[in-house]
């Protein structure tokens, strides 16, 4: 058998209030949104990542490109391997793209 509950009274037709907050927050530039949204990963691994996902390319792929093996490309987008200006200005030709984005 179910015990008795009680009815909790409420009021009906109350509305609540909201106040209307005032946007007091200067704007984010760029570079201080790329710092929030990577959080500590490397913006060229992130840029080599993200170009060689947008063309639809694999790491296998990239590396017969390259002339290097594909557990390097990984370990480059993952920011263990660090993409050197040689590096950078081979893979700015495939993408056609500034070399310094991967630096």
């Amino acid at each position: 058998m179910l015990g008795h509950t009680k009815k909790r009274h409420t009021k009906t037709g109350s509305r609540r209030k909201t106040a209307h907050r005032q946007h007091t927050e200067k704007p984010m530039s760029y570079d201080e949104a790329m710092d929030i949204l990577l959080a500590g990963e490397a913006q060229g691994a992130v840029m080599l990542r993200g170009l060689r996902n947008r063309e639809g390319i694999t790491q296998a792929e990239m590396g017969k490109l390259l002339g290097i093996e594909q557990t390097n490309i990984s370990k480059m987008e993952r920011g263990i391997r660090p993409i050197g200006k040689n590096m950078a200005m081979r893979l700015a030709q495939i993408f056609k793209t500034d070399y310094r984005l991967f630096l």
